[in-house]
């Protein structure tokens, strides 16, 4: 308990006493954190966004006019097939209403038509925009199917554009990691080297490796957390008046956007932690390092 306590001294004396270096590491982890942050929520709503577009592709499947069909047959055989989402089925007199319902006053011209032309049909959503293609491939063999409509160029574009944005994510966030690790492990090596001396002069007086070694962790642990959490608190004050100018500006978004301030909130905290993590990895390394160029004998 006494050694625990000493240690704790000795690590608010680290900070008290090179306040400026320990300023700078807290203001260079804060920055870094939050463009990881921004980076990350950036990249989250964009794949959000590209998941609502596919999930509202639908894929119209038209049956052939024939009384002996069994829709029931055809409707469970569809909600089968790979990358089926679910399946609405309309009937002719469902469908007629419906697009008298469209057409509003102009829906008189449909009755010169005599008998209802439309004939049983199924609107189907997917999973993936690249579900769509295979799904018409297998909707077009079956023989009750005399067409499929579907918005073939849009969604060759989506489901590009979904692969695209999956690994420009997966690319950006790997890289703010790695720029976020390397500058705070400088930042904090700069910040120990100009203490080398006091760690050469608490090993020469009897220190053990790990007492010598623990204010140095704590202080860049310290740091580096309370860097992520400023990280965070900005991002929560950034992020929502910034949802909702969004919203305002492009109404589209609206259903878009990650709004719940529950999972925002969590978000931070898991950055708070990851933050805390960097801080206590790079110190202990950078210590290490310099108590074994210390120890190493002539």
């Amino acid at each position: 308990m006494t050694a625990f306590k000493y240690v704790l001294r000795d690590t608010w004396r680290l900070i008290t006493h090179h306040w400026v270096l320990g300023l700078l590491t807290l203001i260079t982890a804060g920055v870094m954190l939050w463009i990881l942050g921004v980076t990350t929520l950036f990249s989250l709503n964009l794949e959000n966004l590209l998941s609502k577009l596919e999930s509202e592709l639908v894929v119209q499947a038209y049956l052939k006019r024939d009384n002996t069909i069994d829709v029931e047959k055809i409707t469970a055989e569809i909600k089968t097939l790979p990358g089926v989402a679910n399946v609405k089925v309309f009937s002719p007199s469902d469908s007629l209403a419906k697009l008298q319902e469209k057409m509003g006053s102009q829906s008189r011209a449909l009755d010169m038509l005599g008998d209802n032309p439309i004939p049983w049909n199924f609107e189907i959503h997917v999973n993936n925009a690249v579900d769509v293609e295979p799904l018409v491939e297998n909707l077009q063999e079956m023989p009750e199917v005399d067409d499929v409509v579907y918005a073939g160029m849009v969604v060759r574009r989506i489901s590009a554009l979904s692969s695209v944005s999956s690994r420009a994510a997966l690319v950006m966030f790997v890289l703010s990691v790695i720029i976020t690790a390397l500058v705070v492990y400088n930042t904090i090596h700069i910040s120990l080297y100009s203490r080398r001396d006091e760690i050469g002069i608490m090993y020469l007086v009897g220190a053990t490796r790990a007492y010598i070694a623990t204010p140095f962790v704590l202080e860049g642990t310290l740091l580096a957390l309370l860097g992520a959490l400023l990280a965070g608190g900005g991002i929560i004050a950034a992020y929502f008046p910034g949802t909702v100018l969004l919203q305002n500006s492009l109404s589209f978004l609206s259903s878009s956007l990650i709004t719940d301030r529950n999972i925002i909130i969590r978000f931070c905290l898991l950055l708070a932690g990851f933050g805390a993590t960097l801080g206590w990895v790079c110190s202990y390394l950078i210590v290490t390092r310099f108590i074994n160029a210390i120890t190493k004998p002539l």
